[in-house]
């Protein structure tokens, strides 16, 4: 996998803010490998997750109090110092940034597997929404990923594989790929490819996300479906980035929410 999160942030602390910050393993977390960059307006449920101010991880807007995110993106690290930017094509600069109040993390998260990587932020303040900041539709419970629908992923995730870190918002189209054919990649045995895990990329390689784009989403048709949770080689043939599976989490993120939880 790709390390403990904790360490990485006392890497970036140290490091320059103008190259942007990544928590967690790959953070499958400058531009998306063989994306192009976009507007906000485009992909306006698209957040980036601060960390003590700068670019962590990315995120969506679910509703206007609540971001989700996945857990590895905090893991280890106070509501306090996370934050995110709303509303802006640069994780740096512009839109609306808002304090994180408050931190969910689902109680089976496996920092060494990444299985149950969700995580859900609540906001100090509501949002303001608008032509730049919207809410994404999330996955209908327990609905299978087919191999082979066209999904888009977007963050500001590195270049390459440790490369550098853009700073406007990239976008590449990816197809899906189901857990079992996933698992010809990664395996299924512990630390490869869970149920609760699917796919997408080309067996080829070459587009993908990388470091930075974790906890971002993963759309087909507007819907939300995927959280980018890992990988092993961004971009690298037979190594497709690995998404958690949302639909199986539907009644915890409503649960959140909705107060019932």
């Amino acid at each position: 996998m790709y390390g403990i999160v904790l360490e990485i942030l006392l890497v970036f602390a140290t490091a320059s803010v103008s190259h942007g910050n990544a928590i967690g393993p790959y953070l499958p977390g400058g531009r998306i490998v063989g994306g192009q960059a976009v507007n906000i307006s485009n992909y306006p449920y698209q957040v980036s997750v601060l960390c003590d101010g700068a670019h962590a991880c990315g995120g969506s807007i679910i509703s206007v109090s609540y971001i989700l995110t996945a857990v590895h993106c905090t893991y280890e690290v106070t509501a306090s110092r996370l934050s995110i930017r709303a509303g802006s094509s640069y994780h740096n600069s512009g839109g609306t940034v808002v304090k994180v109040s408050k931190i969910y993390q689902h109680s089976q998260f496996n920092s060494d597997t990444y299985d149950y990587d969700v995580a859900v932020l609540k906001l100090a303040s509501a949002l303001t929404l608008g032509t730049n900041v919207a809410t994404i539709t999330l996955i209908a419970a327990n609905l299978e990923i087919k191999d082979g629908d066209t999904a888009v992923a977007s963050g500001w995730g590195r270049l390459t594989n440790d490369g550098v870190v853009p700073t406007q918002l990239q976008a590449v189209s990816l197809p899906t790929i189901s857990t079992n054919t996933c698992t010809k990649y990664y395996g299924s045995s512990t630390g490869g490819v869970t149920t609760r895990m699917f796919c997408a990329g080309y067996e080829a390689g070459g587009k993908d996300t990388c470091q930075g784009d974790s906890g971002g989403p993963l759309a087909r048709s507007g819907v939300l479906i995927g959280i980018t949770s890992w990988g092993d080689v961004c971009g690298a043939a037979k190594s497709p980035g690995v998404y958690t599976k949302l639909s199986l989490f539907r009644t915890y993120v409503d649960g959140i929410v909705s107060g019932k939880s």
